[in-house]
């Protein structure tokens, strides 16, 4: 009963956190809603038309899972998924410098791809160091429930970065960038959360800080950013 126990308590305080995380970053969905449904946007405002991209309720399931995951099957998962999620990001950031025109979002922009390939270079060395596995192979690893929700995250992301693909040149491209990059921050946040605090391995728990801290502080910029222009 205790395991059992245990793993309850871990759900319980993983909701609580992430529903802290939505708070923080203000406007997020928060765990259950469909798509659309926190932010009702009216036609008749430009401010409410300027708003960020609902963050993906599979964002949520995916924390609730890391949450029941312990030991090296925490991290093992946790690297498969946030190996490629911060490539994601830096897609989409090359994009960015090469349509946006604000010098404020093509500098979070060089930064996003600074700060993420470090972390997915130290990521993708510490499975090799202490798993032995390749990003894929860390992937196949998963359980299965996990292995599902990846694969949901993933075509997300694919047609995230296609929808901006689609986007033309100028303050335009900034806009929707920013609109698509706060919400992918927030799947960041919500997979860091987890490891912050039970990562068996020290150097994990720090880069998971180092990563909340620096995705929160640049969702705040965009949301000031995107509040600029309404």
């Amino acid at each position: 009963m205790l395991p059992t126990l245990n793993r309850g308590r871990r759900i319980a305080a993983a909701a609580s956190s992430l529903t802290l995380a939505a708070t923080l970053l203000g406007g997020a969905t928060a765990p259950g809603f469909a798509h659309g449904e926190a932010t009702p946007v009216s036609s008749h405002s430009q401010a409410e038309m300027l708003q960020p991209d609902p963050t993906s309720p599979t964002a949520y399931k995916f924390g609730e899972t890391l949450a029941t995951l312990e030991g090296e099957e925490l991290e093992i998962t946790f690297l498969a998924e946030i190996i490629p999620h911060h490539r994601a990001a830096i897609e989409m950031s090359q994009l960015e410098l090469e349509r946006g025109v604000s010098p404020d979002i093509r500098t979070h922009a060089e930064n996003i791809i600074a700060n993420q390939q470090h972390q997915i270079d130290q990521f993708t060395r510490w499975l090799e160091e202490w798993y032995g596995l390749t990003p894929e192979e860390a992937m196949a690893q998963a359980p299965a429930e996990a292995q599902e929700e990846m694969k949901v995250l993933e075509e997300e992301t694919q047609m995230m970065i296609e929808e901006l693909s689609a986007v033309e040149a100028g303050e335009g491209f900034d806009i929707a960038f920013v609109q698509k990059m706060i919400p992918h921050h927030q799947s960041g946040i919500i997979e860091f959360l987890e490891l912050q605090s039970r990562a068996p391995h020290a150097q994990l728990r720090v880069a998971a800080t180092s990563g909340i801290t620096t995705q929160q502080a640049q969702a705040a910029d965009f949301r000031t950013w995107l509040a600029g222009r309404g």
